[in-house]
């Protein structure tokens, strides 16, 4: 499957289905890695460890048939369609004063799915704490509601909330779907996720939809398993990146780039100049205010 330039829309790019199912394998093992450490010419950086991935695309673009494909193939989730900040971090059951886990915590290790999701309608404490999730993994805030204490560890994180207040250290790659093109919007909430993430666009031809419609697969999962959770990459390994990066990127979304390219670097374990190419051309696309 191969996806179209939106008439409407200039300089789109086309990333093939057999692509956009290997970005999303590796976005999924990304959500296991514990650490990135990077020897860097001025001592060693740690970097964020999961890749997320941003699909936009118009009515009928097969977006919702994606996500539901990725959450049965992975036996990740279901894709949330109202992702609240107590649905997210957890809220305290008014009747029974229990804790109500959040999503957070649930899809931790793997994907967290969200279908449709308007960022420019929602609240801003949900997109911030969002942020921060997907940024550091790590939360903290304390509420005006009280439960039993709870404690939950897997490993290096935790969930915790006791005397009001929720302490969390969780890991997951975030795939948001919405049918908004991002690169018309002014919201600075859409421009900071969209700087987190790869954008791909969805935009499949009559032939594309054909197929789906006779029953053709549109994800393919092929399970990525991590030699190691904790990986460090060597000065020569990352510079050998950064110079690629720094020979076709210009200023616009770099760091970012540049991260999303030593991560696919992390968890495949070798250089990938294929992925890395289309990293900086989707990474290096202009926010404007019309198109043409």
């Amino acid at each position: 499957m191969v996806y179209r330039k939106k008439r409407d829309i200039d300089e789109e790019f086309k990333v093939g289905k057999e692509v956009i199912s290997e970005l999303i394998n590796i976005a999924l093992a990304s959500s296991k890695l514990k650490s990135i450490t990077i020897n860097q010419e001025k001592g060693k950086f740690d970097g964020r460890t999961n890749i997320n991935i941003f699909l936009y695309g118009s009515i009928g673009s097969t977006k919702s048939t994606l996500l539901k494909e990725i959450s049965e193939k992975t036996g990740c989730q279901e894709a949330f369609t109202d992702l609240t900040y107590p649905s997210l971090i957890g809220s305290i059951d008014k009747l029974t004063r229990q804790l109500l886990i959040g999503a957070c915590w649930d899809c931790r290790n793997s994907l967290m799915l969200l279908d449709e999701f308007d960022l420019t309608k929602r609240k801003k404490d949900d997109i911030r704490s969002l942020l921060q999730l997907i940024e550091g993994g790590k939360y903290k805030k304390k509420l005006a509601s009280f439960s039993s204490p709870t404690n939950e560890t897997d490993e290096d994180l935790y969930y915790k909330f006791e005397n009001g207040t929720f302490d969390i250290k969780t890991r997951f790659s975030l795939i948001l779907a919405t049918m908004k093109y991002p690169y018309k919007s002014q919201s600075q909430e859409v421009k900071a996720f969209v700087s987190r993430s790869i954008a791909i666009p969805l935009y499949p031809t009559k032939d594309d939809l054909k197929k789906v419609a006779k029953g053709y697969p549109i994800f393919n999962f092929k399970e990525i398993k991590l030699k190691k959770d904790r990986v460090e990459i060597s000065k020569q390994d990352y510079e050998k990146i950064m110079d690629y990066v720094d020979s076709k990127a210009t200023e616009i979304n770099y760091l970012r780039i540049l991260g999303d390219c030593f991560r696919v670097f992390a968890i495949l374990g070798k250089h990938r100049f294929d992925l890395y190419d289309l990293i900086i051309k989707l990474g290096s696309k202009k926010f404007s205010t019309y198109h043409k």
